[in-house]
C-alpha cells in the first residue's frame, strides 16, 4: 500500500503537521538566537527585546498550534509564517555572509523553516480533508523532517568553523589610532586622521559589520572578531564613515544609524 492509499489513523494528526511545527520552531529560534547574542556579547538590547521576543513568541506558540489542534491552527501557522518573513525578512542577507555565524544562522533558521511551515501548513489543511492522517511522521513528511534537520545543522556547524578560523588580529599595529565598532556604534562621533596613515578597526560585535567611506573608495567588511589595518588615502577633507548594513542613509545619517564623521588632515 503506498502514500496516497494509506488507511488514515483516526488517532493521528493530519500529515505534513509535525514539519510545519517544526519550521515554526526554527523560524522561532532565529530572533531568540540574535537576542541572546546580544546578551552573550554585553550589547544594550533594551529598545530590541520586545521585537526579538515576540517575534520568537509568534513562532513557539504558532508551532504549539499547529501541531496540537486542527484547521484553524493551521491557518494560524501560516499567518505566523507570513509574518515571521515579513517582520524578519532582512535576515536573508545573513546568508550571503556565512563566517558570521551569527548572522548566517538566524537567516538559515528563519528561511527555510518559515516557508516550510507555510507550505505544510496548506498541505495539511489538504490532508485533513481528504482524512490522512498519522500516528507518527512517514515516508515524505519524515524524510523531509530528516532533510531540514541535517541541512540546518550541518549548515551552522560549517558556519561556526569559518567564523572561529575567520577571526585576525594585527599583532605590531605600531601607533596606528584604533577604531572599535561595538554595539552597532563607533566608539566615538569623530575622529581626526592623518592623511596617508592607517588606521587599527576592530569589530567587538558577534555581527558583521563595515568601515565604508564612500569618497575614498574605503570598504572594509569585518566579520566578528576581525582585525584590520586600513589605509587613509591622502584626500584632505570630512567624510561619513559607516557600517553598511546598519546604516540606512549614509548621505545623511540619524542617530540609530551606524555612522560617525572622520576628518582627514
Amino acid at each position: 500500500m503506498d502514500e496516497h492509499t494509506q488507511v488514515a489513523d483516526p488517532t493521528g494528526v493530519a500529515r505534513w503537521t509535525r514539519l510545519a511545527s517544526l519550521g515554526l520552531l526554527l523560524a522561532a529560534l532565529a530572533p531568540l538566537l540574535m537576542f541572546v547574542a546580544g546578551l552573550l556579547w554585553g550589547l544594550d538590547m533594551s529598545e530590541d527585546a520586545t521585537f526579538f521576543l515576540a517575534t520568537a513568541a509568534i513562532g513557539l506558540v504558532a508551532s504549539f498550534l499547529v501541531r496540537r489542534f486542527g484547521t484553524w491552527a493551521k491557518v494560524v501557522g501560516i499567518l505566523a509564517s507570513l509574518a515571521l518573513l515579513g517582520s524578519l525578512f532582512w535576515t536573508v542577507f545573513g546568508l550571503f555572509t556565512p563566517a558570521a555565524f551569527f548572522d548566517f544562522v538566524p537567516g538559515l533558521l528563519l528561511i527555510p523553516g518559515a516557508l516550510t511551515a507555510l507550505v505544510c501548513c496548506i498541505a495539511a489543511l489538504v490532508a485533513s480533508r481528504r482524512d490522512h492522517r498519522t500516528a507518527v511522521a512517514e515516508r515524505g513528511e519524515k524524510r523531509g523532517i530528516r532533510i531540514l534537520l541535517t541541512a540546518v545543522l550541518a549548515l551552522a556547524a560549517v558556519s561556526a568553523v569559518l567564523t572561529f578560523l575567520g577571526r585576525t588580529s594585527v599583532e605590531n599595529p605600531g601607533d596606528a589610532p584604533e577604531v572599535a565598532l561595538s554595539d552597532f556604534e563607533f566608539d566615538q562621533g569623530e575622529y581626526t586622521l592623518e592623511a596617508g596613515s592607517e588606521v587599527l578597526v576592530s569589530n567587538e560585535d558577534p555581527f558583521l559589520h563595515t568601515f565604508t567611506i564612500d569618497e575614498l573608495d574605503i570598504d572594509e567588511a569585518f566579520n566578528p572578531d576581525v582585525q584590520k589595518l586600513i589605509e587613509i588615502p591622502d584626500e584632505p577633507g570630512t567624510y561619513v564613515v559607516y557600517c553598511r548594513p546598519h546604516t540606512f542613509d549614509p548621505k545623511n545619517p540619524s542617530d540609530d544609524d551606524m555612522a560617525a564623521t572622520v576628518t582627514v588632515e
